[in-house]
C-alpha cells in the first residue's frame, strides 16, 4: 500500500519588479559610511554587523579604485577592458596582502562589471568574510545583479525551458542569497531532475531567508508573497526530506508548519506519515485518533487517515476510516479495497464478508476481493459457499489486478494489468474508467482497449483523463 502526500504543487515564481538602488560607496578605507545616510537608517542586522579587519588602502587599491571609475565611465568594449586591468589590480592587490578585504571587494566589482556573477560573488563573500560591514554597500551591488540575472532566467522559464532558465538562476543565487525567488525555482529545477540533496538544501535556504532579519524590512507587497512561497517551500522541502529518507527532518518542518498553523490538515496527517516512517508509531497513532474524531473530513481525508493507520498496524481503526471514505464515495475503488483488506488483517470476518460482496460489485474481476470473500466465510464456517465463491472466481476469463491511481500533468490516470486465465489469446478486454473528486463527483470517463495475451500472462494498460479537477478515486466497467 502506498500514500501520496498533500501536495502544495510545484511553484514557478513570476518575474521580479522592481531594482534596489545602491547606498552609495558604503563604508570606505577608514570604515565610515557614505552617502546621505546614518547608522540609524540602516535596517536592524546591519547596524548588528560586527567590525571585522577594516580595509585598508595601498597602491593596488589606488589604481583599481581608478580603473574601476574609468569603466564605469566607459561603454561596450572600452569598459570591459578597464574592468579587466581593475580585476587584474585587485588581484594583485589580493597577492600581496591576502587580509585586505578591499581588494577582494574591487575584484568582486570589476567581476559583476564583467558579468561573471559566480566568480564575483565568492570575491564578494570573501571580503564581507574580513570586514562583514561591507555587506551595507554589496547588499545592493547584488541584488542589482540578482535582479538582472533573475529575470533573464523568469523570461526562460514562464516560456516552458527551464534549461535555458538554469544557469541564470544559478547566477542569481550566486550573487545574491537575501531573497528566495531563485532558490525556489532552482530548486524545482533540480527536484524535477532528480537532483534532491541540492533542491532540500536550497528549500531550507529559502525558508532561512524568509523567515530570517531580512524579512523584518521588507516592503507588505513581498512578504505578502514570501508568505505563499514560505508555505510551498516547507511542503516541498518536507517531502523531498522524506524521499531522502531524511524522515526524522521532514517530521520537524512539519511540526514547524503546525507552530505558525496548528489547523493544517495537510500538515497533520503528513507529519504522522513521517512519524510511521521514523519508527515514531506511538505519537503517529496519537495523530491519527485525533483526526478520525475531527468533523467535516472528505473522503482523501479519511483515505490518508486509513493508510497511517495501515502503516501502523492500527487495522481496525485503519477499516474505520476507509470505510468513513467508501460511505462518502461508494465508487472509491481504493478506498473500498483498502476497507477489506484491514478487515481481514483485523480477523473482522463477518463484516469482511459484506465489504468482500461490495468490492466484487465494483470490482468483479478482483481475484483477491474473491478470496477475501471465500476466506471469511470459512471463518464464519460457511464452507459450502466459499467453494462456491472460489468456483466463480475460477471461471473468470481474466482478471483485472494492480490498480493504481495516478496524478500526471493536467489531470489523472488509472493503470493496471490484464491476466488471462480462461479467454482466447488476442481476444479483446474493453474497459471503460471513470473518476472522481473527494465529494463523489465524476469528473469524466477514459475508454481503453486490451487484447489478451497467452494464459497467466499479464498485459499492461493506462487509462488517462485530462481534467484540472483533483481526481481521488475511480472504478472501472467492462464495456
Amino acid at each position: 500500500m502506498s500514500f501520496r502526500f498533500g501536495a502544495v504543487g510545484a511553484l514557478v515564481v513570476a518575474l521580479a519588479l522592481g531594482g534596489c538602488a545602491s547606498a552609495g560607496n558604503g563604508p570606505g578605507a577608514d570604515g565610515a559610511l557614505s552617502g546621505d545616510f546614518s547608522e540609524d537608517d540602516l535596517p536592524q542586522w546591519m547596524q548588528d554587523l560586527p567590525e571585522g579587519e577594516p580595509p585598508e588602502d595601498n597602491e593596488y587599491t589606488d589604481e583599481a579604485t581608478l580603473l574601476l571609475f574609468q569603466a564605469m565611465s566607459a561603454d561596450g568594449e572600452d569598459a570591459v577592458a578597464f574592468y579587466e586591468q581593475a580585476l587584474a589590480a585587485a588581484e594583485e592587490g589580493i597577492e600581496a596582502d591576502p587580509e585586505n578585504a578591499q581588494s577582494y571587494f574591487q575584484a568582486g566589482e570589476a567581476l559583476l562589471g564583467m558579468g561573471e556573477l559566480r566568480r564575483a560573488g565568492e570575491m564578494l563573500d570573501r571580503a564581507e568574510e574580513l570586514y562583514p560591514r561591507y555587506q551595507i554597500e554589496t547588499e545592493f551591488m547584488r541584488e542589482e545583479a540578482w535582479l538582472e540575472a533573475f529575470n533573464r532566467g523568469a523570461e526562460h522559464y514562464q516560456d516552458g525551458d527551464a534549461q535555458a532558465a538554469l544557469p541564470h538562476f544559478e547566477d542569481a543565487h550566486a550573487i545574491y542569497q537575501g531573497r528566495p525567488e531563485a532558490m525556489l525555482n532552482l530548486a524545482e529545477i533540480y527536484s524535477n531532475e532528480g537532483r534532491m540533496e541540492e533542491a532540500a538544501e536550497l528549500y531550507g535556504m529559502s525558508v532561512d531567508v524568509m523567515t530570517g532579519p531580512r524579512a523584518q524590512d521588507m516592503d507588505e507587497e513581498f512578504l505578502e508573497n514570501w508568505e505563499d512561497f514560505l508555505e510551498v517551500a516547507l511542503f516541498n522541502r518536507a517531502q523531498i526530506l522524506f524521499q531522502l529518507e531524511r524522515y526524522a527532518e521532514a517530521a520537524e518542518v512539519y511540526e514547524a508548519i503546525l507552530a505558525d498553523d496548528p489547523e493544517n490538515l495537510m500538515a497533520i496527517s503528513n507529519l504522522a506519515v513521517a512519524y510511521v516512517a521514523s519508527g515514531e508509531g506511538a505519537r503517529a497513532r496519537e495523530i491519527y485518533d485525533d483526526l478520525l474524531n475531527r468533523p467535516g473530513l472528505d473522503s482523501q481525508d479519511y483515505f490518508s487517515i486509513g493508510v497511517g493507520l495501515y502503516q501502523t498496524e492500527e487495522f481496525e481503526q485503519a477499516a474505520r476510516a476507509f470505510r468513513e471514505a467508501v460511505d462518502l464515495v461508494p465508487e472509491h475503488r481504493d478506498a473500498l479495497f483498502n476497507y477489506a483488506q484491514s478487515l481481514y488483517l483485523a480477523d473482522q470476518f463477518e463484516e469482511l464478508i459484506e465489504a468482500a460482496e461490495m468490492l466484487i460489485e465494483l470490482d468483479p474481476y478482483n481475484e483477491t476481493a474473491y478470496r477475501f470473500l471465500a476466506q471469511s466465510l470459512v471463518q464464519m464456517d460457511r464452507q459450502e459457499e466459499a467453494v462456491d465463491k472460489l468456483e466463480t472466481m475460477e471461471a473468470l476469463p481474466y482478471f483485472i489486478d494492480a490498480l493504481e491511481l495516478a496524478g500526471m500533468d493536467g489531470g489523472a490516470a488509472v493503470v493496471g494489468q490484464v491476466i488471462n486465465q480462461n479467454a482466447d489469446e488476442g481476444s479483446s478486454v474493453n474497459l471503460r474508467v471513470h473518476f472522481y473528486t473527494a465529494d463523489g463527483t465524476e469528473v469524466g470517463t477514459s475508454d481503453v482497449s486490451v487484447d489478451l495475451g497467452a494464459a497467466e500472462e499479464a498485459v499492461q494498460f493506462q487509462a488517462d483523463l485530462a481534467t484540472g479537477e483533483r481526481v481521488v478515486a475511480f472504478r472501472y466497467e467492462v464495456l
